[in-house]
């Protein structure tokens, strides 16, 4: 393939556009060279980058010159000299690179933002009929020609999603700053907040397949399948490289991350989707994980004066209850811990 060729397919790939065939043509360029494969998947790594930028940013100049801060300098300058075709390989990357922040600059222009503010809960109804809940904290990006060619959305935080019947020709897809969500079925709750230490899928109804998470050495994308009743946990690590390559087979994604896969009994999905229902569920939670959904629920800020403090674990449930103030009696009523209440801020200490 020429480098015009290779531009096409690879802006539709990265970009998600491309059919079947072109993702193959992709996948057999990419598995050609090792230097189209670093290429590829730097390039994929910060074009996800982009796509968390602020949508104001349209400018093409600056996002090009964000573009390419986002590329390590190994990658921009001496890899690229190491490489045959030198001439070859940079004029491609200018130019893709340039197609891409004009697709980035037109997305940008056309994207519609949804969020649920701290302290809240939105329903929406996307024009392709789909639900979708908002839970406190989140952020929800579409494009206007939504349902028209394509049924995608990128999530920040947690959204519960109950998906309208459509064509099967326009998957319903979920992206989210580190995996990719293909919905095969009709219902299930998504959790990814920034400030969270993992990833957390629910499914209710139907099932999805979750693709990311990059093998170092294989440098291939994962992909796992998450059926009715069943609840995907993925544990991110400190520090990992991100690809992008999409293999033929499958990878076990444990080899990735510390990864949980629980069968659920219908009876306690609440503790995954009650949240829309104003219900709160803990179940042997730490206090550090119980307190980032208090702080997003009730928009406080919670601070712990004994690191210690972030292990308790605590269980109950908590049913439209107004204040956290209620909360946090209750939670004291079991547990070693006392608080105070300052405006916003929530000081947790240890009850001696």
């Amino acid at each position: 393939m020429d480098n015009e060729e290779i531009k096409q397919l690879l802006v539709k790939y990265i970009t998600r556009e491309a059919d079947e065939q072109e993702t193959d043509r992709v996948r057999e360029w990419v598995k050609a060279h090792p230097e189209n494969e670093q290429y590829f998947a730097q390039l994929y790594e910060a074009w996800q980058n982009m796509m968390y930028l602020k949508p104001e940013l349209v400018d093409e100049e600056k996002a090009y010159q964000k573009f390419l801060s986002i590329i390590p300098q190994e990658t921009k300058y001496r890899q690229l000299y190491k490489w045959s075709k030198i001439a070859a390989v940079v004029a491609l990357f200018s130019v893709l690179s340039f197609f891409l922040i004009r697709h980035y600059s037109q997305n940008a222009q056309s994207i519609r933002l949804v969020s649920a503010s701290k302290g809240g809960i939105k329903k929406i109804v996307l024009t392709d009929g789909t639900l979708v809940w908002l839970n406190a904290g989140s952020k929800l990006n579409y494009n206007t020609d939504f349902g028209k060619n394509n049924r995608t959305v990128y999530l920040e935080g947690e959204a519960f999603f109950e998906i309208a019947p459509g064509k099967k020709t326009i998957p319903f897809i979920v992206n989210t700053k580190n995996y990719t969500i293909r919905d095969i079925g009709t219902k299930f709750n998504l959790k990814s907040y920034p400030n969270d230490s993992f990833f957390e899928t629910t499914v209710v109804k139907g099932e999805v397949s979750v693709e990311g998470n990059i093998d170092n050495n294989a440098r291939e994308m994962s992909r796992i399948y998450v059926k009715p009743r069943q609840v995907l946990r993925i544990y991110y690590q400190q520090q990992k490289e991100k690809y992008a390559y999409k293999p033929d087979d499958q990878h076990d994604l444990k080899d990735l991350n510390e990864i949980q896969v629980l069968q659920i009994d219908s009876a306690k999905m609440d503790k995954y989707d009650g949240w829309k229902e104003n219900l709160l569920v803990f179940d042997g939670n730490t206090l550090d994980e119980i307190s980032k959904v208090l702080e997003r629920h009730y928009n406080v800020k919670i601070v712990m004066d004994d690191a210690s403090l972030q292990s308790i674990r605590y269980s109950g449930s908590f049913k439209n209850v107004a204040s956290i103030d209620k909360v946090l009696n209750l939670i004291k009523g079991n547990t070693d811990i006392d608080y105070t209440i300052n405006g916003n801020t929530v000081t947790i200490t240890r009850n001696n």
